[in-house]
């Protein structure tokens, strides 16, 4: 037997009108400059139950050779190290946190084995750390000590608080107008001698309508205090310049706080419907409408239909889950919330619900971006 699914919502219904929501210029940017750090090494790791490469792997022998080496050890030839299988070589990555670090702090490091089959029991001798980019150079830190493995993965572990930073890591998150148009942002606004930050919008909120709010938000707020007639500029749909008045440079933190804390209207944003298959999620933000289609797959009907504003037709019962209509009570246009309620009733399976949407906005019938992560 088939199963319909029909939304049957009325086209001519005023919506009500509620008050727009409102957040703070932070909860929707960042600075630009402020992100996530990696340092990273090449370590290596005893103690092993005979789960380690050594003994087959030539970079691990080496690796073995070299430290005995260092300690005075004679070590004639690589033939010397070759029984020794409680050893392994590693890839490290320690993230500093997007405020930066400083020396003497303490971090979690994440491990992988190169070519060993578990890490399980090891430790991590002292290994030293630099910057993911080659273009830096210096040394950042040491890591070293004991592995807690993943449950998971036996050939993924972690050090908690086992790598030292033994330099700071300053964020810098102030431009002048000179450095921002070698960057590429062309605008007579810029001045070369003026100080800038620049708040770049987070994904999910990225578009020309937030980056023209943020701006006049915040010309709103502070161009009176900044003593001038414009304080921000929307260069694009992420990116939002900040003037940095020439009062404020000895103290930027303030006038950072200030921009953060400013109050913009958060609109409904842009129609999506997010898929993430690995985690068999589907987020819907917008107004994810759905113009009258008929989409048959694998035995399942779905009608998306629009009857007469005066219909007033009632919610049909519920037989034997095959039948599950939404009716013109909702007070809006059909949608993607509507179909997918519809859909959960029945229990139709995640990878049947994105196949439909799938097919709906190639007809051209979905009033929203698909798009997918994961």
């Amino acid at each position: 037997m088939k199963r319909l699914v029909s939304l049957l919502v009325t086209m001519c219904v005023t919506p009500s009108l509620g008050q727009i929501p409102t957040a703070r210029v932070s909860d929707v940017t960042h600075l630009q400059g402020q992100g996530r750090n990696t340092l990273v090494g090449y370590g290596l790791v005893t103690g092993l139950d005979k789960s380690g490469d050594g003994g087959k792997f030539l970079p691990t022998m080496r690796a073995v050779a070299e430290m005995m080496r260092r300690f005075g050890a004679e070590v004639e030839s690589l033939d010397d190290v070759e029984a020794s299988k409680n050893t392994a070589v590693v890839m490290l990555e320690v993230t500093v946190p997007e405020n930066g670090g400083r020396e003497g702090e303490l971090l979690d490091v994440a491990l992988s084995a190169v070519a060993a089959k578990s890490l399980e029991g090891g430790r991590l001798l002292p290994t030293p750390l630099i910057y993911h980019d080659r273009s830096v150079e210096g040394l950042f830190g040491f890591a070293s000590g004991r592995i807690v493995v993943d449950p998971l993965v036996a050939t993924h572990g972690t050090i908690r608080d086992g790598a030292r930073l033994e330099r700071d890591i300053f964020v810098n998150v102030v431009a002048t107008g000179t450095e921002l148009k070698a960057a590429g942002i062309q605008s007579p606004w810029l001045q070369p001698n003026e100080t800038y930050i620049t708040l770049v919008i987070d994904d999910a909120h990225a578009g020309w309508s937030m980056a023209a709010s943020i701006a006049q938000a915040v010309d709103k707020e502070l161009s009176m205090s900044a003593d001038v007639e414009r304080v921000a500029l929307a260069v694009d749909s992420k990116n939002v310049i900040v003037l940095l008045p020439a009062h404020q440079r000895g103290d930027p933190a303030s006038w950072i706080r200030d921009v953060e804390r400013t109050p913009i209207l958060m609109e409904s944003g842009e129609a999506r419907v997010t898929v993430n298959r690995r985690a068999g999620t589907i987020v819907v933000t917008g107004d994810t409408r759905i113009s009258p289609v008929v989409i048959s797959q694998l035995g399942l009907t779905v009608t998306v239909a629009n009857p007469e504003a005066e219909a007033k037709t009632a919610l049909p019962p519920t037989v034997q889950q095959e039948f599950v209509a939404i009716d013109s009570q909702q007070n809006r246009l059909p949608n993607v919330r509507d179909l997918l309620d519809a859909l959960n009733r029945l229990k139709v399976p995640f990878k049947d619900r994105v196949s439909i949407l799938e097919e709906i906005h190639r007809a051209g019938k979905l009033h929203a971006k698909l798009m997918y992560e994961g």
